[in-house]
């Protein structure tokens, strides 16, 4: 199911030296549902990740993380191997939230 808020497992790619996440991980659709075609806006995971007010948290296969909206990426739907789930609509709300403070909309 793609939709906003859509849990999957993505592989990022591998860069030199740098403080982006890289290789296989979760990543969460923030892209609007109305607003889904063939690219789609996500923001990879990270369980070690600091707490920050534009980093929710939500827990996904039993593990808590932490939804890095500094490091979203524009992918192509394929590359979204595979389904894990979709977010609680309280972590949802926390996104949403998180995401108008990251964009300066509050």
């Amino acid at each position: 199911m793609l939709r906003k808020g859509s849990v999957f497992h993505v592989t990022l790619p591998a860069r030199s030296s740098d403080h982006t996440q890289q290789g296989r991980r979760y990543a969460v659709v923030v892209t609007a549902t109305s607003f889904i075609g063939s690219v789609v806006t996500v923001a990879p995971t990270s369980t070690s990740a600091r707490a920050s007010l534009t980093r929710p948290e939500a827990e996904i296969d039993g593990r808590k993380c932490r939804i890095l909206l500094e490091q979203m990426l524009a992918v192509d739907i394929a590359k979204l191997t595979q389904w894990v789930g979709i977010l609680e609509d309280d972590e949802l709300d926390a996104l949403d939230d998180a995401l108008r403070l990251y964009h300066g909309l509050l």
